[in-house]
């Protein structure tokens, strides 16, 4: 990665990485806290930590040096969020007190859509 490559990374696909990690790492706890006082407040959850990886995702492609990506950064920010909502449903799968519902991946996608729409 040249040093002209590497600015455009710190400043906008760390931040994503990092914060997929910090999904990651939230959802290999068995009873993680959360809302569990509010009726779908884990849906809540769901739809906000995934609204802010929609939008952090939609920020990098939107400032990426393909054109495509640039030109249909809100679709992409959508599926890319989409699929690893996916993947972290998987993951849970695996997690001993957790499970997989699809009204989490649901949760997941209407965040992701908000998420990129907060991006001018």
């Amino acid at each position: 990665m040249t040093k002209r490559a590497i600015r455009p990374f710190l400043k906008f696909w760390l931040p994503v990485y990092l914060y997929a990690g910090l999904i990651f790492i939230y959802s290999s706890l068995s009873s993680p806290p959360g809302l569990s006082y509010i009726l779908y407040g884990d849906k809540l959850l769901h739809l906000a930590e995934y609204a802010i990886l929609g939008f952090l995702v939609a920020r990098a492609l939107k400032n990426s040096s393909a054109p495509q990506l640039r030109r249909h950064f809100r679709v992409y920010a959508i599926l890319f969020s989409l699929v690893y909502g996916l993947s972290d449903e998987f993951h849970q799968h695996f997690v001993p007190g957790r499970q997989v519902e699809v009204l989490d991946l649901v949760a997941d996608g209407l965040g992701a859509f908000f998420g990129q729409l907060a991006l001018r």
